[in-house]
């Protein structure tokens, strides 16, 4: 019983971090398409920058997941 808890919990934390992980994604997209068209050095350069900001954003919330995923699997060895 414990064991379903904990897993549900762990469902529903990893479901709240990939919502989360949309609104980066779509952003760096956009972002990237925004400096594609402008096809300015400088525009295509700030896009560029901008997404690599959102890249980061998108990276911390996979080492998160990570980290609750390895958190889970030590509590089940344990």
């Amino acid at each position: 019983m414990v064991e379903e808890r904990s897993g549900a919990d762990l469902v529903e934390r990893i479901d709240l971090v990939l919502h989360g992980l949309c609104q980066p994604l779509t952003v760096l997209q956009c972002r990237l398409a925004l400096g594609k068209l402008s096809g300015e050095p400088v525009a295509m350069r700030s896009a560029i920058c901008e997404a690599l900001g959102e890249c980061a954003r998108l990276n911390a919330a996979v080492v998160t997941m990570r980290e609750m995923l390895r958190q889970a699997m030590t509590a089940k060895e344990s």
